[in-house]
C-alpha cells in the first residue's frame, strides 16, 4: 500500500485542500477528506504526463483532480500502477541537458527545412493544381489600395502609354486565353523605376521606370519578366506559404490574429517584400526564354538592370532581386 498527500481540487470551485491518497495495489485508488472518501478503479483514472519539475496530475472521472507534489513518490507510485505511463519516457529526456539542446537543434533544423524547402514546394503544387481563374480571388482591391497609398495619375502622353500597350499585346497575345491581362500607368512616387505584376494579371509600370527606357526591347524585357511572375502564380503561392506558415504559427501559439492579419498584409507584402529571390529567378527565366524565341538579345534586360543600378538610389525594380552578376550571366549569353 502506497500512501502520500496530495492538492485536492474537487472539480467544482478552485479551491486547493489537502487530501490522503492511498493506493491498495488491488487496482483500487481512494482519496480520503474532511468529507469522506471515494474510492476509485486504476482504469477510470487518468493521469498527467510526468514531465520535468511538473506534479503527477490524476484526472478522477467525477472531475476531481489530485496532485502529487512529491516527485519521488510520484515515480514510485507510476510504477506501482503497473502500465505504461505517459510522458515517463519523455521526462527521462528532459532531465538530461545534452539531449535538451539536441533536441532544441533538431527541432530548429527542421523548422528551417519546412519553411526554406517544405512549404515552398506545397505550395507550388496546390498553386498549379488550382485553376487560373482562382487568381479572381484577389479581386481589384489591391490597386485600389495602392492607389489611395503609393502611386499617383501617370503623366505619360497618350501615344506613349499606346506604344508601350501595343508591345505588351505583343508579349501576351501567345499566352493562354484563361488569363486575362492589363496593362496600367501610374506616376511611382517613392517606388522609384519599378513594374508590378498583380495577381490577376494587371501590369503596373511607373513613369519613372519609362522615362530609363532607351530601346523598345527594355520594356519588352521587363514586362515579359512580370508577366513571368503571373505565369508561375507567385502571389497565389506567396498566399499559400504564408498562410501555411500562420496557421502553423496558430496551432503553436493559439493566437488567431495571426491568420486575420494575413488577409489584409498582401498589398504590403507585394511593395515591400515583394518576391523571393526564388520567384525572381523564374520571373528571370522566363523573360530570357521570351526573348530568346523572339529573336532578341537578352542582353537588353541587361542594360536596363544596369541603368537602374547607375541611380543613386537604386531601389524598385531591383529590391530583393537576384545578384547584378548573376543576372548579367544569364542575360549576357
Amino acid at each position: 500500500m502506497i500512501e502520500c498527500d496530495v492538492d485536492y481540487y474537487d472539480g467544482v470551485t478552485s479551491k486547493k485542500q489537502r487530501a490522503r491518497l492511498i493506493f491498495d495495489r488491488i487496482g483500487r485508488i481512494a482519496v480520503v477528506v474532511d468529507q469522506g472518501q471515494k474510492t476509485y478503479s486504476i482504469q477510470s483514472i487518468v493521469v498527467s504526463p510526468l514531465l520535468g519539475k511538473g506534479v503527477c496530475r490524476l484526472q478522477m472521472p467525477d472531475g476531481i483532480v489530485c496532485e502529487i507534489l512529491d516527485k519521488n513518490i510520484s515515480t514510485d507510485f507510476l510504477k506501482t500502477l503497473g502500465a505504461q505511463v505517459p510522458g515517463t519516457f519523455i521526462e527521462k529526456l528532459e532531465s538530461k541537458t545534452r539531449y535538451v539542446i539536441m533536441a532544441a537543434i533538431a527541432t530548429v533544423f527542421l523548422v528551417w527545412i519546412a519553411i526554406g524547402y517544405g512549404i515552398p514546394l506545397l505550395a507550388k503544387q496546390t498553386a498549379f493544381m488550382l485553376p487560373v481563374t482562382s487568381n479572381a480571388i484577389f479581386g481589384d482591391d489591391i490597386l485600389v489600395v495602392f492607389d489611395s497609398t503609393i502611386f499617383s495619375a501617370s503623366e505619360l502622353s497618350e501615344s506613349t502609354k499606346n506604344e508601350m500597350t501595343t508591345l505588351f499585346l505583343g508579349v501576351t497575345e501567345a499566352i493562354s486565353t484563361e488569363y486575362v491581362f492589363n496593362l496600367e500607368f501610374r506616376r511611382g512616387g517613392n517606388t522609384g523605376p519599378n513594374a508590378f505584376a498583380l495577381p490577376t494579371g494587371t501590369i503596373i509600370v511607373t513613369d519613372e521606370l519609362s522615362q530609363l527606357i532607351s530601346h523598345p526591347h527594355e520594356l519588352e524585357a521587363i514586362l515579359a519578366h512580370e508577366v513571368g511572375h503571373v505565369i508561375y502564380r507567385h502571389s497565389l503561392r506567396r498566399l499559400i506559404q504564408g498562410s501555411t506558415i500562420a496557421l502553423l504559427i496558430m496551432a503553436i501559439t493559439g493566437d488567431v490574429s495571426t491568420v486575420s492579419a494575413l488577409a489584409s498584409s498582401l498589398p504590403t507584402l507585394i511593395t515591400e517584400t515583394y518576391y523571393s529571390r526564388e520567384f525572381e529567378r523564374e520571373a528571370d527565366r522566363y523573360c530570357y526564354e521570351h526573348l530568346v524565341a523572339n529573336g532578341i538579345p537578352p542582353i537588353h534586360f541587361a542594360n536596363i538592370l544596369d541603368r537602374i543600378s547607375g541611380l543613386e538610389q537604386p531601389i524598385g525594380f531591383l529590391s530583393t532581386h537576384p545578384s547584378e552578376q548573376e543576372r548579367k550571366r544569364l542575360f549576357s549569353n
